[in-house]
């Protein structure tokens, strides 16, 4: 690497922007021989460094909400029933029976696959989900929140729902995209993405995409009612204030009764409350803001939001056992039994 201000031999990359995603267009990432030469080139770099350093956030808050959502979906499965699940080149097929209570993981091999599974028909409930995290996560970062409603084209996999008793030659034929929800959001930056946390079913696993790239890549068209302004969020997640007051404030919240007026019309609010609870606790113990933990280098960054996923999922499988429960979460109760190590490095 070359020094971006006097071009001798540079080891050092900017601790404010190293761990960004590079996208296409992008100018590389600077480094410098020294801190003399990080500081004179600071008032060029600045712009960009922030620019950087929000789309870090972004992909961060963005992976926890995907991962958060899986967990959702597994923890949930209650309210939905699989018996069966094949896959065949390109094509998932899954049959539904009556009485399941836990997402059969038995049935897939591929963290992949399931994860398109737990997802199906989930387009609605994702985007939702996502709005929560946007406000909740990304206030002052993301300036505007779209709805897009589109049809889908290039789908890499087809997850399909069929009984038992569907011909095989009409599964074959049915090859057609399929109308999916997600959010495109604007950053302070001007930069636009496309944020969808349930194209696991399409076969496209990564919740952050350049818009324009998305746009391209998986919409046939887009339908009339797209383009509107995202609904407005329940803010149901409020992660800053991890004080005790907070955490008792969240957690009478969170377990006391609500009216038909403060009901929310989505499943999701309930586990959503319960992650938020976690998340304050979490951030309490480990002490470390969650806006903090966005600007650790990329390796310890990695440890640590490891580490509020596992712990936000372990604390749902507590001393009373439930018929509803998560594979990793099973394991996680089965190794940390009385109590959550924090201070993982």
């Amino acid at each position: 690497m070359e020094c971006t201000t006097c071009k001798k031999p540079a080891t050092l990359a900017c601790s404010g922007c190293k761990g960004a995603t590079v996208l296409e267009g992008d100018a590389p990432l600077v480094h410098y021989c020294n801190a003399g030469c990080r500081k004179a080139n600071w008032t060029q770099h600045k712009a960009t460094c922030r620019r950087l350093q929000d789309r870090v956030v972004l992909y961060s808050v963005i992976e926890m909400a995907q991962r958060l959502f899986y967990v959702h979906r597994e923890f949930t499965w209650i309210y939905h029933d699989i018996e069966k699940v094949e896959k065949t080149n390109d094509q998932t097929e899954v049959t539904w029976p009556a009485d399941y209570r836990v997402f059969p993981s038995q049935l897939v091999s591929a963290k992949e696959d399931k994860n398109s599974i737990l997802v199906f028909l989930a387009c609605i409930e994702g985007y939702m989900w996502t709005v929560e995290f946007v406000e909740g996560m990304l206030k002052g970062i993301v300036t505007t929140s779209t709805h897009i409603v589109y049809k889908t084209k290039n789908d890499k996999l087809r997850t399909r729902c069929y009984s038992m008793t569907t011909p095989i030659e009409e599964i074959v034929r049915d090859t057609g995209g399929i109308t999916h929800e997600m959010l495109k959001v604007t950053l302070r930056s001007g930069e636009v993405f496309a944020v969808d946390i349930t194209g696991a079913q399409y076969g496209y696993h990564e919740p952050v995409t350049p818009w324009t790239k998305y746009q391209n890549d998986r919409i046939l068209f887009q339908y009339p009612e797209s383009g509107q302004p995202a609904p407005c969020p329940y803010r149901l997640l409020q992660v800053n204030d991890y004080s005790l007051q907070k955490l008792i404030y969240f957690y009478k919240k969170m377990t006391g009764g609500k009216t038909a007026e403060e009901a929310i019309p989505f499943v999701f609010s309930g586990t959503l409350e319960a992650m938020n609870f976690h998340i304050l606790d979490w951030q309490g113990n480990e002490k470390l803001s969650l806006r903090d933990m966005w600007k650790l280098p990329e390796k310890t960054l990695r440890v640590k939001l490891n580490d509020l996923m596992d712990f936000v999922e372990w604390s749902f499988h507590g001393i009373v056992q439930h018929p509803w429960s998560t594979v990793n979460g099973k394991r996680l109760a089965a190794e940390n039994k009385h109590s959550w190590v924090y201070g993982k490095k």
